[in-house]
């Protein structure tokens, strides 16, 4: 996990390979500093989770809620395909709105 500012009010911290019940009270306390020093949005890199349970849905949810509460947000950066997966079957993929998804660009199709 590193911490990076990537631009003003706003910090990158990447996560991963896993977050599970076995890493996110782990995780979480590298995240606390976070929410509280400098008060900023936070945005988590989750490019790199190859294995996401529902107790990193709740460190992500726990996360948005303590930064709401600051008047700040929390972006997830490019999660995984098993961080989707996982969004869209407790269907927070909307609530959570993942930055920078490697989505390819539909296809015209012409007749």
């Amino acid at each position: 996990m590193s911490d990076t500012p990537i631009e003003s009010g706003t910090r990158c911290q990447a996560l991963g390979p896993e977050l599970t019940i076995a890493q996110a009270s782990e995780v979480q306390q590298r995240l606390l500093p976070l929410l509280n020093e400098p008060p900023a949005d936070l945005s988590l890199d989750l490019s790199q989770v190859q294995e996401f349970d529902s107790a990193g849905i709740q460190l992500l949810l726990a996360t948005r809620r303590s930064l709401q509460a600051q008047g700040h947000q929390l972006h997830l950066a490019q999660p995984s395909s098993v961080v989707l997966a996982a969004l869209n079957c407790y269907g927070l993929d909307a609530a959570l709105m993942p930055l920078q998804q490697s989505r390819e660009p539909a296809e015209e199709s012409h007749p």
